[in-house]
C-alpha cells in the first residue's frame, strides 16, 4: 500500500503544469493579465480615469472645486479598490490641490497658524498668471493610487468672467458666423466672447477669430450650453445645437462655476402653411364622413418643417368641425372656412422680450380651405326678448311654435355657445342656464348676475359682466367657479380657438369718468387692460384671432405686438392700425378677408364701411419687434384698404345700429338697427353683398311679406342670425313684432311666424335675442 501511494504521487509531479487533473494541479497563469502566468494580475489596478478627460476644468481665481473621484480599472474592465489616492498638479501656484483632492485656483493656506486648518483658504495666484499677455494660464492634475497615475486633466485658471455673449459658427469652421435663424435639424458650433472686470471696466477676455485675444476654448475651456427650452434647441457636451421647432430661445453658459444668459438662438418659424383638400383650397365633404387636410410647412428658408403643433380653426363648428390633425368632420350640411394656426405659446414660442426676433413669437396662418357639406339642415331657433319672462323654441322641421317657457326672471341677454350644448340668459339677479336638448333649467346661479358677453368656442368659459357692480366674471358653467376682474363691457368677443377675449367697454376713474378701454383676456397672459382714445362699443375677431377690430369714431386695431421697456411688458396688445371710418358695430366675414362696419356718424344716415383686411400679411411681412429691437409696431398695416358707401345709400334712418350679421359664405351680410323716434313707415332689410374683385360690393333691401290679415307694418328689423346651411336669415321686426324668413338666394321673405312673446301685462313684444343650431332631417 505504501508503494502504490509513492508511485501516484511520482505520477503527479511528472504531469505538465497545462494539464489538469481534477483534485491535483493548479493554473496559476490564469491570473495574470497575458495569460503567461507573470506580470499584471487580474484583480490588480491597471488603468486610473479622472474626468473629465476631454472637456477640463475651468475656475477663476481663488476659486475651489473639489474633483471628481478617480475610478479605478482592472485590465478587465472591471472596477478595481484603491485604498486612497495621491494627486499631483504641474503647477502648484496656478493650480494648487489638496490631499483630498480639493483643487484650489492659486495656493492653499499651509501651516497659517491661529489654529488655522490647513486647505482652507484659497489665495489667488501671485504673480498673476500671463499667458502672451493675457491674464489666464493651464496646469494638469492626475492621481495616483496603487503605483498607477490617472491620465492629465487640464484646469484652466483665469478672472471671474463676468459676461458671455454667444457666437454661432457652423459645424467645424469658427472662421465663420452664423446669423439669424436655422431649419429644422441643422446644427451649429457654440461659442462665445467672455468678458471680465479689469479697473472696474468689462475688458474682453477671449473671443473666436481674433487678433488681440485668445479664443474661449484656449483661455478659460470649454463652457456648459443650457437651452432654456429644449423643444425649440438641443446642446450636446461640446456646445454643437440643434434646431428643433420654431422659436427662440436664451442660451445659458455657464464657466467656473457661474452661469450668465449669453444670448438666444431661433429654429426659423414659418413662412408659409398651405392646407388643402384633395389638392385644393376648397371642396366638398358629405355628412358623417371625415376627410383630412393635407398641411405643409416651410420655413424662412424655404425649408420644410415637420410635427408642429397646429392650432386648426373653423369658422362654423357646428355644421363642419376640424380636429387636432387636421380631419374635417361634417355634421350637418352648411359652409366653413378651415384654416391652420401657427399660435405661440404652443407654436413658435419665444421670450416675451424676444417677439418679432426672426419672425418668432406671432402668430402664422394658412390660406383658408372653403368646406361645403352638401343638402339642407332643418334648424332649432330660440327667440326671447329682455322686455318679457319668457322664451320660445321654433323646431323648423314641423314648423310649428313649441311650448312656451317661463324663466326665473326677466332676461338682459341670451347667448348660445357654439357646440350648441347650452343657453346662457344674464339677469340682475341671476346666471340662468338652459339645455337646448330639453329647453329646461338646469343651472341658477345667483354669484354671477349681470350681462352675458361672450361664450367661448369650446363651451368652457362664458364672460359676465355686472355693470352695477362694475365687476367681470370669467364663469366655468361646469363646475360654477369663477375669477372677476373690475371693468365694463359693451361687446366682448373670443378667439376660435377660446384662449383670447377681447372686450370693449370703460372702467371709471376715482373721480367719476368713464375711461373707454379695451380689456384683453388671454390664457397665458391674464388681464390687461387699454385706454382707449373714443368709445367703442362692438369688437369683431377674425382669423388668426391675434387682433381685435374696435368701433368708434375712427376704427381701431389692436393686436398681439408687445412693446417693452427691458424685459416688462408696456403693451402686449397695442393700437396697430386706426382707419377714419365711424363704425357703431362691426363683424368679421368668414373668409377673414373682409371686416364689415355701420355707422351714424352723429345722425340717423348710416353709412357702410368694407375694410379690406390682411392679418396673415402683417404678421410676417411686419412682425413686431423688429430684430433687436424694444419699441415696437406691425409695420405692415392689415388692413390694406377701406371703401365706404354713398351718402344715403344704405335706403334707411336709425336712432341706433344693432348689428350687422355676416353669412357663413361671407358673401351676404344683413344690418338690424332701432328706427327713429315716432317712425310709422314700412321698413326693408338692408344688405350688402361683399366682393373680392378690390371695390365696393353691392347694397340693396328686401322688402318684408306680412301675413294675411295682418294690419301694423315692421318700422325696423331688429335682431337676425342665419342658418348655418346658409340657406335662411331669421330677423325679427319691430311693429308687427313678427320672426321673418329671409331665402338667402333668392333674398326674398318667404315665411312668417309670431312667436308669442309678452310683458309682464300680457302686451305682445318682438323678440331681440335670436339663436340658431342646425339639427338633423332624418
Amino acid at each position: 500500500m505504501q508503494r502504490l501511494l509513492t508511485l501516484v504521487f511520482l505520477v503527479c509531479l511528472a504531469i505538465p503544469a497545462g494539464i489538469s487533473i481534477s483534485g491535483c494541479t493548479r493554473n496559476p497563469a490564469g491570473n495574470y493579465c497575458n495569460g503567461e502566468g507573470y506580470g499584471l494580475k487580474l484583480t490588480a489596478v491597471a488603468t486610473i480615469i479622472l474626468q473629465p478627460q476631454t472637456t477640463g476644468i475651468s475656475i477663476a481665481y481663488g476659486q475651489t472645486q473639489q474633483l471628481a473621484s478617480p475610478v479605478a480599472k482592472t485590465c478587465k474592465g472591471n472596477t478595481a479598490s484603491v485604498s486612497s489616492y495621491i494627486y499631483g498638479t504641474t503647477n502648484n501656484q496656478i493650480v494648487d490641490i489638496s490631499p483630498s483632492g480639493n483643487m484650489c485656483a492659486g495656493t492653499w493656506n499651509r501651516n497659517s497658524g491661529g489654529g488655522i486648518p490647513n486647505y482652507t483658504i484659497c489665495n489667488y495666484p501671485s504673480p498673476l498668471p500671463s499667458t502672451n499677455g493675457s491674464p489666464y494660464s493651464t496646469a494638469y492634475v492626475t492621481a495616483t493610487g496603487a503605483g498607477v497615475t490617472s491620465n492629465q486633466v487640464t484646469v484652466y485658471t483665469h478672472p471671474q468672467v463676468t459676461a458671455v455673449s454667444l457666437v454661432l459658427e457652423p459645424v467645424g469652421n469658427a472662421a465663420q458666423t452664423i446669423n439669424g435663424c436655422l431649419s429644422q435639424t441643422q446644427t451649429a458650433q457654440l461659442d462665445s466672447k467672455a468678458y471680465y472686470t479689469l479697473d472696474g471696466i468689462q475688458t474682453l477676455l477671449c473671443a473666436p477669430n481674433s487678433t488681440t485675444v485668445p479664443s474661449c476654448s484656449t483661455a478659460i475651456g470649454n463652457l456648459s450650453y443650457t437651452s432654456q427650452n429644449s423643444t425649440i434647441a438641443t446642446i450636446n457636451e461640446t456646445g454643437v445645437i440643434t434646431a428643433v421647432l420654431p422659436g427662440t430661445t436664451y442660451i445659458t453658459a455657464s464657466v467656473a462655476g457661474s452661469g450668465s444668459s449669453a444670448g438666444y438662438f431661433s429654429t426659423c418659424p414659418p413662412a408659409n402653411i398651405n392646407v388643402s383638400l384633395n389638392g385644393a383650397s376648397s371642396g366638398t365633404v358629405t355628412q358623417g364622413v371625415t376627410q383630412n387636410l393635407v398641411t405643409t410647412i416651410t420655413d424662412t428658408n424655404g425649408n420644410t418643417i415637420q410635427g408642429l403643433s397646429l392650432d386648426y380653426q373653423s369658422t362654423n363648428p357646428l355644421d363642419i368641425s376640424v380636429g387636432a390633425g387636421g380631419a374635417i368632420t361634417a355634421n350637418y350640411a352648411g359652409e366653413a372656412s378651415v384654416y391652420a394656426v401657427c399660435q405661440p405659446t404652443t407654436c413658435n414660442p419665444s421670450p416675451i422680450d424676444k417677439v418679432g426676433v426672426n419672425l418668432t413669437g406671432t402668430s402664422i396662418t394658412s390660406n383658408p380651405v372653403t368646406i361645403t357639406t352638401p343638402g339642407i339642415a332643418s334648424d332649432y331657433v330660440w327667440l326671447a326678448s329682455p322686455q318679457s319672462q319668457y322664451f320660445i323654441p321654433v323646431e323648423l322641421i314641423s314648423g310649428t311654435l313649441g311650448s312656451t317657457v317661463k324663466m326665473p326672471y326677466f332676461p338682459n341677454t341670451m347667448v348660445m355657445d357654439e357646440t350648441g350644448t347650452n343657453l346662457y340668459f344674464g339677469s340682475s339677479h341671476e346666471l340662468m342656464i338652459y339645455a337646448t336638448s330639453t329647453n329646461s333649467l338646469t343651472k341658477e346661479d345667483p354669484n354671477v348676475p349681470g350681462v352675458v358677453l361672450a361664450a367661448a368656442p369650446n363651451n368652457q368659459t362664458i364672460l359676465i359682466n355686472d355693470p352695477v357692480r362694475q365687476v367681470f366674471y370669467l364663469y366655468s358653467p361646469s363646475s360654477g367657479t369663477f375669477s372677476t376682474y373690475s371693468g365694463v363691457g359693451n361687446s366682448a368677443k373670443w378667439t376660435p380657438d377660446s384662449k383670447t377675449l377681447y372686450v370693449v367697454g370703460y372702467v371709471t376713474s376715482p373721480s367719476g369718468t368713464q375711461i373707454p378701454t379695451l380689456f384683453v383676456y388671454n390664457a397665458n397672459t391674464g388681464w390687461t387692460t387699454y385706454p382707449l382714445s373714443n368709445s367703442s362699443t362692438n369688437v369683431a375677431v377674425t382669423v388668426p384671432g391675434v387682433g381685435a377690430f374696435l368701433s368708434g369714431s375712427s376704427t381701431a386695431v389692436h393686436a398681439w405686438c408687445p412693446s417693452l421697456t427691458g424685459n416688462t411688458i408696456n403693451q402686449a396688445y397695442p393700437q396697430v392700425a386706426s382707419v377714419a371710418a365711424q363704425t357703431d358695430v362691426l363683424a368679421a366675414t368668414t373668409d377673414s378677408a373682409h371686416i364689415l362696419g355701420v355707422g351714424l356718424n352723429g345722425g340717423t344716415s348710416p353709412t357702410l364701411t368694407d375694410f379690406s383686411v390682411n392679418f396673415a400679411n402683417s404678421l410676417v411681412n411686419g412682425a413686431c419687434p423688429s430684430a433687436g429691437g424694444t419699441s415696437t409696431n406691425i409695420t405692415t398695416s392689415p388692413v390694406t384698404q377701406f371703401l365706404q358707401t354713398p351718402a344715403g345709400a344704405l335706403g334707411f334712418q336709425a336712432s341706433a345700429l344693432d348689428q350687422i350679421v355676416a353669412s357663413p359664405a361671407s358673401n351676404l351680410a344683413f344690418i338690424t338697427y332701432t328706427p327713429t323716434t315716432g317712425s310709422t313707415a314700412a321698413a326693408t332689410l338692408p344688405y350688402y353683398q361683399p366682393n373680392t374683385s378690390g371695390s365696393l360690393g353691392s347694397i340693396g333691401q328686401v322688402t318684408f311679406a306680412e301675413p294675411t290679415g295682418t294690419t301694423t307694418l315692421p318700422t325696423a328689423p331688429l335682431a337676425g342670425a342665419f342658418s348655418l346651411d346658409d340657406t335662411l336669415f331669421f330677423v325679427s321686426t319691430s311693429g308687427d313684432d313678427l320672426v321673418h324668413y329671409i331665402n338667402v338666394n333668392t333674398l326674398t321673405d318667404t315665411q312668417q311666424i309670431n312667436p308669442g312673446l309678452v310683458d309682464g301685462n300680457g302686451n305682445p313684444v318682438p323678440a331681440s335675442f335670436i339663436a340658431v343650431k342646425p339639427r338633423s332631417t332624418t
